[in-house]
């Protein structure tokens, strides 16, 4: 028998404060595990939705990650919900083989990255977390047991884009229990994922602390709201990396980063490691920056290589970017490394994002066997009479497509296929878009 209604489930006004960032979208998709706090964001997002006459398409995706013999009938179960509810709904399946080690990063890593395909796939823009008040404060206790600095302790961020799709968190101030409450209210039994109580996960352990600490004031209340006041100092601080960007950054052909380096080298030392975070993460397609410690390092190298002599270089690797100094000039260009970069196996068309860094478009009516993949340091040396001079290596980066093994395409060097194909390839560069948002974590 279902129990009263809940206050939140049945507070319209709430609800629009919650969702009306979306109310223009013609697609929400709904990241859905079956427990309390998901199923909730899909009662609420349903009920705000069916109240209005007009907004989004909702989907409801869930992940059967395959890690418990349970999984594929909790997926099912989040199927019967959503139907039940007149969504529409799909499953992913998470078919890699499970690492022996940091499982917890590897599933989070995949499971983000089935659902953002999927939602893409859907011709969704915007896709929904029931990331919540608890989720927020745990994660600022994690991430202060790190030595995080300000942008880590800023946990969380409501919107962030993560390959061309809004990772959104509408339920980010919203209590747990209150969450509870909604999913209660309509008699339904959630999940219940026995890695939520294993002490082998960090936020399990963190999440066990969190009543000793309420005890002494810091509770979930307190903790939220000292995260977002370091996500304003965090905005503070990308206004001045923008300013920075703006007056001393430039893009080149190759999708790399050009950075006056007496400009940067003159700003605060925080202002200096957001810029090479936003750098990083643009130039080499990720879509995490990496470890503050990481970036210090770097930082320290290219300051001790711009007051060194004129013969100390500075040639460093990072996030699969290669850093380096030449007259004045830092440089951040796509590092191909040992493994190469991605490729597609195309069939009759694509459009989507490759590497990270560019929006690629594909069309064809030949036949044949099409790839897009990077040109690569054979087909450098191929169409070398088309590299304008003192272009760098990474210009092996650039997206090419290739028709039988062979390039018929490389926007970046203005190569368009022969028109007797019958095949069109575009692609255009997102790291100076990429370089302006600012970075926030997806955890």
């Amino acid at each position: 028998m279902p129990a009263a209604d809940s206050s939140l489930l049945n507070d319209g006004a709430r609800l629009d404060d919650l969702f009306a960032p979306f109310a223009e979208t013609e697609c929400l998709a709904l990241a859905v595990s079956g427990g309390a706090d998901s199923l909730a964001l899909l009662l609420l997002a349903q009920r705000w939705r069916t109240a209005r006459p007009t907004g989004p398409d909702l989907l409801v995706l869930t992940v059967d990650h395959g890690l418990r013999p349970e999984s594929a009938a909790e997926a099912r179960f989040v199927g019967e919900i959503a139907k039940r509810h007149g969504l529409r709904f799909q499953s992913l399946l998470w078919t890699d083989p499970a690492p022996l080690r940091g499982i917890e990063a590897a599933a989070r890593a995949a499971r983000y990255a089935l659902l953002l395909d999927a939602a893409r796939q859907a011709g969704a823009t915007h896709l929904a977390t029931a990331h919540h008040r608890d989720d927020q404060a745990e994660t600022f206790l994690m991430r202060l047991a790190r030595g995080s600095g300000v942008y880590g302790l800023a946990a969380m961020a409501r919107d962030v884009e993560r390959a061309g799709i809004r990772l959104v968190r509408p339920l980010l101030d919203v209590p747990h229990d209150d969450l509870v409450d909604v999913v209660r209210a309509v008699g339904l039994q959630p999940v219940d994922d026995p890695h939520n109580a294993d002490p082998a996960f960090d936020r399990v352990r963190f999440r066990r602390l969190m009543p000793i600490l309420a005890a002494e004031g810091l509770d979930a209340e307190t903790l939220a709201a000292t995260a977002k006041r370091l996500g304003r100092a965090a905005a503070a601080l990308d206004s001045y990396v923008g300013r920075l960007f703006e007056r001393a950054a430039t893009l080149d052909a190759t999708g790399g980063v050009r950075l006056d380096a007496a400009a940067w080298n003159g700003e605060p030392e925080e202002v200096r490691l957001r810029a090479l975070a936003r750098i990083l993460r643009a130039a080499g397609g990720a879509a995490y920056v990496p470890r503050l410690e990481s970036l210090e390092t770097l930082e320290m190298a290219m300051r001790q290589a711009l007051q060194g002599e004129p013969s100390v270089k500075l040639a460093r690797t990072l996030a699969g970017v290669l850093i380096d100094l030449r007259q004045g000039v830092y440089r951040f260009q796509r590092e191909p490394g040992r493994e190469g970069l991605a490729e597609i196996t195309v069939e009759s068309g694509f459009s989507g994002i490759w590497d990270g860094r560019f929006a690629v478009r594909m069309t064809s009516g030949a036949a044949g066997a099409f790839t897009i993949g990077a040109l690569g340091a054979e087909g450098r040396r191929q169409f070398a009479v088309c590299v304008p001079k003192g272009m760098p290596r990474a210009i092996e980066a650039l997206p090419a497509l290739r028709r039988n093994g062979e390039i018929v395409a490389v926007p970046g060097l203005g190569i368009a296929a022969d028109a007797a194909l019958g095949v069109g390839f575009e692609a255009s560069s997102l790291v100076g878009e990429r370089m302006l948002e600012p970075v926030r974590s997806a955890e």
